[in-house]
């Protein structure tokens, strides 16, 4: 009987052993760090940016080692195709479950198709997540994936692959997860403010030049249309509506000259839709707390208080106009409307697309109270 037993127990022991004989190991696989998607000539091009975990690894055990990135490049008459003739160049196998990024080119965006094949695709197999960042480029993707990263960091903390870090220090664009694109993409009246990325050149590593991903502008769509994009000088009234803003620079200027620099926090917006003269009009109310880390003019809490008043209103009109100038609405009016006055949305709507002008945005409400930075010295 003993004998029988410990055959048994050994038997058994070998069957739990057997569980890992199918896996494979890390380095037979490529993980995709971030997604590129290209059009070119009728074409979809794919563009991954893989990563190489045992170089983070012993970057962050101290090692110095050289940081590559291998990008590989497939093209196909649609999105999956071109997936595929990826997988036929391929060494190993492609995962998925490590996308971290996806970014399409303008030529993309406006091929509507592209979009909606890549969304299709992305619905329906199992690797793929939605918590993924969605962002855009006018640079070449080959370039702009291969840009490495300050400081000899690993790709997957640049701005990137890791936009909160920076957006949380100073919130001017709002990084933007995929599933929320899926839902302003698809959801009636909606408006998508996709991030824009460029390669800035003003980063420098022992005298001699180092490229570096920086988000400067918003990409506009709306009804599964591409309205075109901003720079960063252009939108900065859309941080004062956006509800992840956390920490933003205010700078009051007089002639150029910096007259103070107040940091803003603590921001709440509401945007109020209404009929104004059978037309469509909104008011809008932004409330805020101030530090002072820069005060270079003779000026007192008040006086601080009402010029920054007058430079976020002008932000604000100023972003709203300039949108109106490729057809965009920056701050998705339409959708607050639809949501809030559906029957009149329906009416006045002209192929999905509400009216707006210069004067649909009524009224301008905005509180700012300083609340440190030396105001006791300063009054």
């Amino acid at each position: 009987m003993k004998l029988i037993r410990c055959i048994l127990v050994t038997s058994l022991l070998s069957m739990l052993l057997t569980g890992c004989w199918g896996s494979k190991e890390i380095e037979h696989m490529i993980y995709v760090n971030t997604l590129g998607v290209d059009y070119v000539d009728n074409k979809v091009v794919v563009y991954i940016q893989m990563v190489n975990f045992s170089g983070i690894a012993k970057k962050e055990a101290g090692q110095t080692q050289e940081q590559k990135t291998f990008i590989g490049k497939a093209e196909g008459d649609s999105f999956d195709t071109a997936i595929f003739n990826l997988y036929a160049t391929s060494p190993q196998r492609i995962v998925w479950s490590n996308v971290k990024t996806i970014v399409f080119s303008e030529a993309a965006l406006k091929e509507s198709r592209v979009i909606n094949q890549v969304l299709d695709v992305w619905d329906r197999y199992y690797e793929f997540r939605y918590t993924v960042w969605t962002m855009a480029t006018k640079d070449p993707m080959e370039k702009a994936l291969t840009t490495p990263s300050i400081a000899d960091l690993s790709v997957i903390y640049s701005q990137l692959n890791s936009p909160m870090r920076t957006y949380e220090q100073s919130s001017i664009i709002a990084p933007l997860y995929l599933y929320k694109f899926i839902w302003k993409w698809k959801e009636k009246a909606e408006t998508v403010q996709l991030p824009f990325i460029e390669i800035s050149p003003d980063w420098t590593s022992n005298i001699a030049p180092s490229p570096n991903i920086s988000t400067t502008g918003i990409c506009f769509l709306q009804n599964e249309q591409f309205r075109g994009c901003l720079k960063s000088s252009d939108i900065l009234g859309v941080r004062w509506l956006e509800k992840k803003t956390q920490r933003t620079p205010l700078f009051l200027k007089e002639k150029q000259t910096v007259l103070a620099v107040i940091v803003m926090n603590k921001i709440k917006s509401s945007i109020h839709p209404k009929m104004k003269d059978g037309k469509p009009a909104f008011d809008i109310k932004v409330s805020m707390q101030g530090t002072l880390p820069e005060l270079s003019a003779n000026l007192n809490k008040n006086d601080l208080e009402l010029k920054a008043i007058k430079e976020i209103n002008e932000q604000i009109m100023e972003t709203y106009l300039k949108g109106l100038e490729i057809n965009a609405d920056v701050y998705g009016l339409s959708g607050i409307f639809y949501r809030n006055l559906p029957k009149e949305w329906n009416k006045l709507n002209d192929k999905g697309v509400l009216p707006l002008d210069s004067s649909s945005i009524d009224k301008i409400d905005i509180k700012v109270n300083l609340t440190s930075g030396g105001i006791s010295k300063m009054e």
